[in-house]
């Protein structure tokens, strides 16, 4: 976080222009940030073929997905610390590094086992890349046009739904599921060398804060035990209970925190983080499920899946594009009641489409896709209205790591309902479920919960 700050304060560069010498670093710290927002995506269409090549049970072949998820969250907490130990391009171009090499290594997996810990390999890599691009390119831009910086970001990270299910499904079909992880050899390869050769380094921070490896501990003991309760083992769960009820403890004592609690100070803020765990459960496991039930119900082609599901990340990101005339017209709580009413329609919907075998599933994932979208602009617009600046850096990353977790706790979820209910009938309660998640989302903030989540902070004063 103290990375982040440091560059956002720093004094822009003679260059008016961050174009020039400027365009190849922008270009490298671009291409990686949309490989890290795809490959969210692109394996989702894949896992029909995975299963059938490797025999995997599904709730242990969602592993795929809940383990990138997984070391994702973990790896955020880390990046800014070690950035600032490392130098920012350095950790950059690192994390550009090891996702890139752990592609190859999930293309070559002999098996489910080695395919899950390649996979959380590749999460750890792709897990500083979006906070630590932003910075970056903030440090290029001058002090006036850094709305540019944290625009392009925003486009890049759009990308990833938009165009993960078409590629994978398109590349599945043609060259089977291993292709998936090739493509991201030369487009990796070439990130990383734009980046170190081509971006100027920026300063490092003067004195780093420690890295709280407790915090972390406690952090990733609390998620594998909440994703293993969710996995066959509900046992776990006063587990993952106790080990979160310490991460927080923890986190309040800590000097120099993991995840920094003092913005729960802020109401609305804090009442949007349950809404945020929730419209991760609703938008991760939907895009997991979709593929599934389109393929095996369906009988579609990967391809064809994957034109589909796209459907839901062209409207969705048509509306996040259009956040500002959406906010002129309602206010931020109508948007997120009407996206959640739109979602809850939609799950509905394919509820109905998998219970059938039949339906105009294209339609269904737009209107999915209309839901998240107008959830994401509505719910980022009313936690952060009264945010101060200093803040904004820590806020969005803890709002971005719950709704990671709410993500994995999804996927885990459906899989097991597959694997205990069949395809037809688990799928079409999997979907019902997943229809509750975004009306429960607005609760919280319907009835500002920030005030009793508030009293979550730190006991220690801010640091000066």
């Amino acid at each position: 976080m103290s990375t982040a700050s440091a560059i956002a304060n720093a004094p822009p560069r003679a260059d008016k222009s961050p174009l020039g010498r400027a365009a190849p670093a922008i270009a490298g710290v671009l291409i990686a940030t949309t490989l890290q927002a795809i490959d969210g995506s692109i394996v989702n269409v894949a896992l029909p073929q995975m299963q059938r090549q490797f025999g995997a049970p599904l709730p242990l072949l969602g592993w795929v997905v809940t383990g990138y998820t997984l070391a994702n969250l973990i790896a955020m907490p880390l990046a800014a610390s070690l950035a600032a130990r490392t130098g920012l391009r350095t950790f950059f171009a690192a994390s550009v590094i090891l996702f890139t090499l752990s592609s190859g290594a999930c293309a070559f997996a002999p098996g489910t086992a080695s395919l899950l810990v390649f996979r959380a390999l590749q999460g750890l890599g792709a897990g500083g890349l979006l906070p630590l691009a932003q910075s970056l390119l903030m440090s290029l831009f001058p002090g006036e046009r850094r709305g540019t910086a944290v625009a392009l970001v925003g486009f890049a990270a759009v990308l990833g739904p938009l165009l993960g299910p078409p590629i994978g499904g398109l590349l599945t079909d043609v060259l089977g599921w291993r292709s998936i992880f090739w493509i991201n050899l030369p487009l990796g390869v070439l990130a990383a060398f734009l980046v170190l050769r081509f971006l100027e380094a920026p300063p490092k921070a003067g004195h780093p804060a420690p890295i709280d490896v407790g915090g972390i501990a406690l952090l990733l003991a609390a998620v594998l035990a909440l994703q293993l309760a969710c996995s066959h083992h509900p046992w776990l769960l006063p587990i993952a209970a106790l080990a979160g009820y310490a991460f927080i403890r923890h986190e309040r004592r800590s000097p120099a925190p993991a995840v920094d609690l003092r913005v729960m100070r802020h109401p609305q803020f804090a009442s949007t983080l349950a809404a945020a765990a929730l419209y991760g459960v609703g938008l991760y496991a939907s895009v997991f499920l979709t593929p599934l039930t389109l393929e095996h119900q369906l009988h579609m082609s990967a391809a064809r899946a994957g034109l589909v599901v796209s459907a839901g990340g062209i409207t969705s990101g048509a509306l996040i594009l259009s956040a500002r005339p959406l906010l002129v017209r309602f206010r931020a709580q109508r948007l997120c009641e009407l996206g959640a009413l739109l979602f809850a329609a939609s799950m509905i919907w394919l509820a109905a489409v998998s219970w059938t075998g039949g339906g105009a599933a294209f339609s269904a994932q737009a209107l999915r896709g209309m839901g998240t979208g107008m959830l994401y602009v509505g719910m980022n617009a009313f936690a952060f209205a009264d945010m101060p600046e200093g803040d904004l850096a820590t806020s969005a990353s803890l709002f971005y790591l719950l709704r990671q977790l709410g993500g994995s706790v999804g996927v885990a979820l459906c899989a097991l309902l597959l694997h205990a209910h069949g395809e037809a009938a688990g799928a079409a309660a999997a979907f019902l479920l997943l229809a509750l998640t975004a009306p429960l989302a607005i609760l919280p903030m319907r009835f500002r919960l920030g005030r009793l989540l508030g009293r979550i902070q730190p006991q220690i004063p801010p640091a000066a």
